[in-house]
């Protein structure tokens, strides 16, 4: 029987620019193209002190792993964490629910049923009362 091979590495990036999988070359390419920009903008002294602030933000963000989950999700989900509301309060939906109706029994089309008067209940009862004495 043929074996088949069982592929490994599956939670890997694939590496796409050198050693670099395109996630981690985009962080460190859009970091060098802040500080490039910030170059003509900034003085010396200022540009140097940001620009090893952004260097380093955008290094961290391409390599560092935080329980195997990448720099740039952990601080994303933060940020929705501190955002959203911490106290849940519970409120009933505003939809309306289908009741469901118990099937009607078919009505035949003959006339309707008459009510008995009094004499004919009698009647009837003295009738039923007979055929249980026998």
């Amino acid at each position: 029987m043929p074996t088949a091979q069982v592929p490994q590495f599956i939670n890997m990036e694939s590496k796409i620019v050198g050693p670099l999988s395109l996630r981690q070359f985009l962080f460190l390419a859009g970091g060098g193209a802040i500080i490039f920009g910030l170059n003509f903008i900034l003085s010396t002294g200022l540009w140097l002190i940001v620009s090893l602030f952004i260097a380093a933000l955008s290094i961290a963000l391409a390599f560092v792993k935080v329980n195997e989950q990448p720099l740039h999700k952990v601080l994303l989900n933060a940020i929705r964490y501190y955002a959203s509301p911490k106290l849940y309060t519970w409120q009933r939906s505003q939809k309306q629910k289908e009741l469901i109706e118990p099937p009607k029994p078919p009505v035949s089309p003959t006339e309707p049923a008459r009510r008995l008067t009094v004499e004919e209940l009698e009647k009837l009862a003295k009738e039923l009362e007979e055929q249980n004495k026998k």
